[in-house]
């Protein structure tokens, strides 16, 4: 609801609206209503989730007592919010009818309910699940953080991969990421879709979009996929090609076309390195040309088969010339320009704008003085705070960057798991990062890639090595 009130603010009022809402999220009554209101009922099921749609359907008279109360109370406090700022309600009820919103709002009062109003904040339980479905591929790029090929014995079979999307919704997730490997190379891809849709979890795909024929594009659009990520690492056909094999740049500008005549949201994903540097700019523009909504920059992880291009990673200066230059992008090109590099927050914030890196649900806006609120609430990297990622065997990690075994879908509780495990309890406290990571003023707007922290140090909470706070710990990597 802060993002929506703030894109119905103008700029002189949205510093007011922020400060109004940061000020209930840290209000000792307040929380404790929304911990009222955030208990499960064993008779009646997710008490938020009620009510947040019997603000819509005020019907509730087979609601037990405790339930309807909480109704009532997130009510009033809806109506509160809404007697100060200007939000027609018609928008609220529309956008609490879509299970994706209402339950990822569900998630962050429950967040605050049972964290408390933290900066970077922490959801009650992961928004997002990155689940590579499969490690099969039709491709071998040689920065595959998978190691993406042939079949593995271990993979989730469909009985278990159908149970594991029932698990995700009993605990709450709003939106899954479907990835491999190739996730369209999964035979039973669509009827594992299917019970994503029954669940009411909202959900996207990233392909390197060599599969995608007019006929795939119209069943994932017809079966409500949000948004298609197409692998694109390169302007020329060499470039791409000699990251991902022969003939594939064809297959894949292919697929991003027939992608692009679709309602679905489509964007374009680079994971860039020496070899594309110089090629950012033109590929760029060429997502504009084809006519994509989003250009998304990946930083290279030198993990899986990435560790053997280590030396190809960009430097922090590098890396901070493209994110400079993306943020001063924002508004005046047709197209939104991402990143999972958590230093953007920082840029974005240089330049008074506020933008999502990891996944972008609510867009990028100029939105003045409050940019510092959202940008600390959001808080740039979000692992263990926001999603984490299932593997093609069940297997849990914090990050599908990051191989650090948390549990199994098969055996344990996904929410336990959110909740106690070490691993991530060590991604919210950034008090105990270490070098620049730990004394910088932006510490929540970015946090650094822990992924990248791992990948060289093997340890979570050391710096991240791609930031140019941190560019002593880089020279330190490059002269051995």
């Amino acid at each position: 609801m802060t993002e929506l009130a703030l894109e119905y603010a103008s700029k002189n009022q949205a510093q007011s609206m922020a400060e109004l809402i940061e000020k209930m999220l840290g209000n000792y009554a307040v929380r404790k209503l929304l911990g009222f209101c955030t208990k499960r009922c064993k008779k009646c099921g997710s008490r938020i989730d009620i009510s947040l749609k019997g603000y819509v359907n005020s019907n509730n008279a087979k609601l037990c007592y405790k339930c309807r109360v909480a109704s009532f109370i997130i009510k009033n406090i809806f109506d509160y919010i809404l007697s100060k700022i200007d939000i027609p309600r018609i928008e609220v009820e529309k956008n609490l009818m879509d299970p994706m919103w209402r339950k990822g709002l569900a998630s962050v009062l429950e967040g605050i309910a049972e964290y408390g109003p933290r900066k970077p904040f922490t959801a009650y339980s992961p928004f997002l699940i990155v689940w590579n479905v499969t490690k099969v591929c039709n491709l071998r790029c040689k920065h595959c953080y998978e190691v993406g090929g042939k079949p593995l014995p271990d993979e989730l079979t469909t009985k278990e991969a159908l149970k594991a999307v029932d698990k995700m919704g009993k605990a709450g997730v709003a939106y899954i990421a479907l990835s491999g490997g190739e996730p369209l190379m999964r035979k039973d891809f669509f009827e594992i879709v299917e019970r994503i849709r029954k669940n009411e979890i909202a959900f996207s795909i990233a392909t390197n979009g060599t599969l995608l024929t007019k006929e795939t594009v119209k069943k994932l659009e017809d079966l409500g996929c949000l948004y298609i990520q197409i692998s694109l690492d390169g302007a020329k056909p060499e470039t791409h090609n000699r990251f991902r094999g022969a003939n594939s740049f064809e297959k894949t500008i292919k697929g991003i076309k027939n992608a692009v005549g679709s309602n679905i949201t489509v964007g374009i994903a680079t994971t860039v390195t020496k070899l594309n540097y110089n090629e950012v700019l033109e590929i760029i523009d060429l997502t504009e040309k084809l006519g994509a909504d989003i250009f998304m920059y990946y930083n290279f992880i030198p993990t899986g088969r990435g560790k053997d291009i280590a030396n190809l990673d960009l430097s922090p200066d590098e890396r901070e010339k493209i994110l400079k230059y993306m943020a001063s992008q924002i508004g005046k090109r047709k197209i939104n320009l991402l990143t999972t590099a958590p230093q953007y927050g920082r840029i974005c914030s240089s330049f008074s704008k506020f933008s999502l890196t990891h996944f972008d649900t609510f867009g990028q806006n100029d939105l003045g003085k409050s940019v510092e609120f959202l940008s600390e609430f959001v808080g740039g990297c979000g692992t263990g705070r926001l999603y984490f990622a299932l593997d093609y065997n069940g297997d849990i990690f914090p990050c599908v960057f990051m191989p650090i075994k948390l549990g199994n879908i098969r055996k344990d509780d996904l929410l336990d798991v959110w909740r106690n495990s070490p691993i991530l309890n060590k991604f919210r406290d950034r008090s105990i990062f270490s070098e620049f990571c730990n004394e910088c003023k932006y510490s929540n707007v970015c946090g650094g890639c822990r992924a990248r922290a791992y990948s060289y140090f093997g340890d979570v909470t050391k710096c991240d090595p791609g930031c140019i706070f941190n560019n002593k710990e880089w020279l330190k990597i490059v002269s051995k």
